[in-house]
């Protein structure tokens, strides 16, 4: 498999984890008891994503160094919650957090050098 295909792989995980979680966060389950709520639609769509998410990242993990792509993409989905929650749910970023994300994405920098 090419390097594209394999790097494309790794950016559908994460888009697929983050989507994820934002759907898990829409579904806002509050009542553990209540079936219904279990059933909603972003939630079972938030599990289907992460379905496949878990399947791409089995993927790439045999394609790279355990150590260098499961911090990489654990970054990667860091940030993009980051970005997805501002976005889509109306959250903000204060300065602290804005940092964190620059430090994160240097780290992901030099991780994907290394590659």
């Amino acid at each position: 498999m090419s390097t594209l295909m394999t790097w494309a792989l790794v950016a559908a995980a994460v888009l697929c984890n983050g989507a994820a979680q934002i759907l898990i966060k829409r579904a806002a389950v509050t009542d553990a008891l209540n079936l219904q709520s279990w059933l909603s639609v972003p939630l079972l769509v938030a599990v289907a994503l992460y379905g496949l998410s878990f399947g791409l990242t089995a993927l790439v993990f045999a394609r790279f160094p355990l150590s260098l792509i499961s911090p990489l993409m654990a970054g990667a989905i860091f940030v993009l919650i980051s970005l997805f929650s501002v976005a889509f749910l109306g959250e903000t970023l204060g300065a602290s957090r804005i940092a964190g994300m620059v430090c994160v994405v240097l780290g992901i920098a030099l991780l994907a050098r290394s590659a």
